[in-house]
């Protein structure tokens, strides 16, 4: 290999090499976090906390508005029930009362 193509060829390497270092994270490169940095890190563990809470939240409730619905359609379903047997005893009553005239 001739000189000028070794030193190209360190030369790009250490130019990718630079790069790939420039692309690491804050989190990784930084040893001491400033306060803007760690107030930052704090507001972004505080929504992500808030936004499990509503999701935990919106699932409990979810659950409630499904046990409500439950419970009144078994409501309307024994309320119907009681009706129809209501309706029953009076037109039987109204064939007994017919039957004694």
């Amino acid at each position: 290999m001739n000189p000028s193509k070794t030193l190209t060829s360190i030369l790009a390497a250490t130019v990718l090499i630079a790069g790939l270092a420039a692309c690491q994270k804050k989190e990784e490169v930084a040893i001491d976090k400033g306060p803007a940095e760690t107030a930052g890190q704090k507001i972004d563990q505080a929504a992500a906390t808030a936004a499990q809470k509503v999701d935990e939240a919106t699932t409990k409730m979810g659950q409630e508005a499904d046990q409500a619905k439950a419970e009144a359609s078994q409501g309307a379903a024994n309320m119907q029930d009681a009706t129809g047997k209501k309706l029953e005893e009076t037109g039987q009553k109204m064939q007994d009362a017919a039957k004694d005239k």
